[in-house]
């Protein structure tokens, strides 16, 4: 196989990355709490060296390693009228509980599990700052600060931490992150953020670029397609003249 077949094949493969990638954005395009990721190129310059010919993440030798960026800038804040929905203006993530430790979001919505415990809707305890915070009574306020309020009593403070940017996270999932080995939230600083109560935070995705982003992907990959094509006429092609010429 000739190397441009290679050389297009590489680059039409990266399309199609960058195509499942823009398409699942787009698909989170109404999930709260989500933020959207974009394809990067990492591409040496002279201050920084190549990278190795099959370094981990690189699909071929021909096409650069491509990694995605999670944008963590701030959605839009949609109010829904639920005291159990929580948006964070600001800076920070809410810590929840699973199975596999500790992971964050930004997704508010949260539900009353079967322990009676303030929790996500799979029943995984969100934490506040003296651990899991039980929920028994009817009328729930939560105010700027976090504090939860049980038909007039204080049960908790929502826990609310953030990373040294930029962030070293790692999404799980649609909403979750987890953090870089060896690193912990640490508490927001109150100037930095308020909780609104009765809110989601929508995704940060932005659908018209996306869909641009899209068809631009998909006229890559096309001209990537005909690329091989003609390659590979040309290869058929040489080939016949050098049966019939012997």
């Amino acid at each position: 196989m000739s190397g441009t077949i290679y050389q297009a094949a590489a680059g039409a493969l990266l399309q199609q990355m960058r195509m499942d990638m823009l398409s699942n954005n787009l698909a989170n395009v109404n999930t709260s709490g989500f933020k959207a990721d974009h394809p990067t190129f990492r591409i040496p310059n002279e201050e920084m060296p190549a990278p190795p010919l099959m370094e981990p993440g690189r699909l071929s030798p021909y096409a650069p390693p491509m990694e995605a960026r999670t944008d963590f800038s701030g959605g839009a804040l949609t109010r829904t009228g639920s005291p159990l929905d929580v948006a964070i203006a600001g800076k920070g993530f809410f810590e929840v509980q699973t199975p596999e430790g500790n992971k964050f979001t930004r997704k508010g919505h949260f539900a009353i599990n079967q322990q009676g415990v303030l929790s996500t809707p799979e029943g995984w305890p969100v934490l506040g700052q003296g651990g899991e915070i039980a929920i028994d009574g009817s009328r729930i306020e939560i105010d700027d600060h976090g504090e939860v309020f049980v038909d007039g009593e204080a049960v908790g403070v929502l826990q609310v931490v953030d990373f040294p940017e930029p962030y070293n996270l790692t999404k799980q999932g649609d909403t979750l992150f987890v953090p870089a080995q060896g690193q912990e939230g640490q508490p927001v600083d109150p100037g930095d953020t308020r909780l609104v109560q009765g809110h989601l935070e929508a995704s940060n995705v932005d659908p018209i670029r996306t869909m641009t982003e899209i068809i631009e992907t998909m006229r890559v990959f096309e001209a990537y397609q005909r690329i091989i094509r003609t390659a590979d006429e040309a290869t058929a092609k040489t080939v016949s003249e050098v049966g019939r010429s012997s």
